[in-house]
């Protein structure tokens, strides 16, 4: 990630120094890149994984937290705190207070955005989850939902953590209280249920939609 950080923040210093006006639109050429959102234990992970496979390409998860505690200096397990979930103005005050680090909200979804945003410029990536898709160009990416039926994700987490049932669906239900803007349907360009299609199949059809959708693009562009 670091040589994808360099290389945007060249472009978008060149661009600053030519229009010197922040409202312009972002510099340079986007994607192509795949956002996945997934519901806790759907499988979009797996999908990440097969989809970048095939593509050749990388996926990016837990370097993203690794990123941003690189740009603040903050700890890895300070910054994953708020990717998993929004700390409140008390929250923030007493870790802050304790770590003796500054590190708040806005710092984090502004190095967030820094991070997604250089990823996309350099392109070839599967992004998984961090909101990528309500702050990327739309246009130079394939927007993901996945999702699956709560009785097929609660088995697939008691299988990944070695769990029973009731522990399953705590964690399940922990992690999907912090993602209450998920469902909206417009913000995706394709809902894959994994309760439906498996997921070789989910990966060929993605593969398929990325062609579709990003080759005229790319036509438009050059033409």
């Amino acid at each position: 990630i670091t040589k994808h950080m360099q290389r945007w923040e060249m472009t978008r210093a060149e661009w600053a120094r030519q229009t010197r006006v922040a409202q312009q639109p972002l510099p340079g050429k986007f994607g192509p890149y795949i956002t996945i959102s997934r519901e806790y234990g759907s499988g979009g992970t797996e999908l990440s994984h097969l989809l970048a496979e095939k593509f050749g390409w990388h996926v990016f998860d837990r370097e993203i937290i690794e990123a941003i505690a690189g740009r603040t200096h903050a700890r890895e397990e300070l910054v994953a705190r708020f990717d998993e979930h929004r700390q409140n103005a008390m929250d923030t005050y007493l870790r802050n207070l304790f770590t003796g680090q500054r590190f708040d909200n806005t710092q984090y979804l502004y190095h967030l955005s820094q991070v997604l945003l250089s990823l996309a410029h350099n392109g070839n990536a599967v992004i998984l989850g961090r909101g990528a898709n309500f702050v990327l160009p739309p246009e130079a990416g394939l927007r993901v939902r996945v999702t699956a039926p709560l009785a097929l994700r609660c088995v697939r987490v008691m299988h990944e953590l070695g769990c029973d049932e009731k522990k399953a669906l705590q964690e399940i239900n922990r992690r999907d209280q912090f993602h209450v803007h998920g469902d909206d349907a417009c913000a995706y360009d394709v809902t894959i249920n994994t309760a439906q299609i498996e997921m070789a199949a989910a990966a060929d059809l993605l593969i398929r939609l990325v062609e579709a959708k990003l080759k005229p693009a790319e036509s438009r562009a050059a033409a």
